[in-house]
């Protein structure tokens, strides 16, 4: 496969269900030198992520999936991918403001341009609120070891999430 030739950092993994969103912010993510490989869902998103590993330097994540959740996709980034770059994008009438937030669709250049930076200089995007119980998270973690799947790992931290921010809006 092509993408495995490349050298590490080159790529930026965006992942959204609407195809006119993810062709907007390709065109918005050139400039920066990142070749983008595109996902439609969140669990397409995990296994590009599990058979790439170290190729990744952003993952740009709507929260309004069909699949599972962009939250539930983050919160497993967050757990077993600590030091990848992640972005939040959403449709939502109410996104946080301010560094490491959500972006409100549609992206604007002049907003992306400001999180990529933040978030490639190690800014995060913050806890989305609805985070999975302790519970889940022992789960996730215990099934991301015996599997080292990420997509077995988040399927743990969804069954410890309110439905609504576990499984798509």
């Amino acid at each position: 496969m092509e993408e495995t030739n490349r050298p590490p950092g080159t790529l930026a993994l965006l992942i959204d269900a609407e195809p006119a969103t993810r062709s907007q912010t390709r065109r918005l993510l050139l400039p920066y030198g990142l070749e983008v490989i595109q996902a439609r869902s969140s669990m397409a998103a995990l296994e590009l992520l599990q058979r790439l590993p170290q190729r990744f330097r952003l993952v740009i994540v709507s929260l309004e999936m069909p699949d599972l959740s962009g939250a539930v996709l983050l919160e497993t980034l967050r757990l077993f991918r600590p030091g990848l770059a992640t972005l939040c994008i959403s449709a939502a009438e109410r996104v946080s403001a301010g560094p490491g937030s959500c972006l409100p669709k549609p992206l604007r250049a002049d907003e992306l341009q400001s999180q990529i930076a933040e978030a490639l200089a190690g800014r995060r995007t913050p806890p989305l609120g609805a985070a999975a119980s302790s519970d889940a998270v022992a789960r996730a973690t215990a099934a991301f070891a015996s599997s080292a799947s990420l997509l077995e790992a988040a399927r743990e931290l969804a069954r410890g999430m309110p439905d609504e921010a576990a499984w798509g809006w």
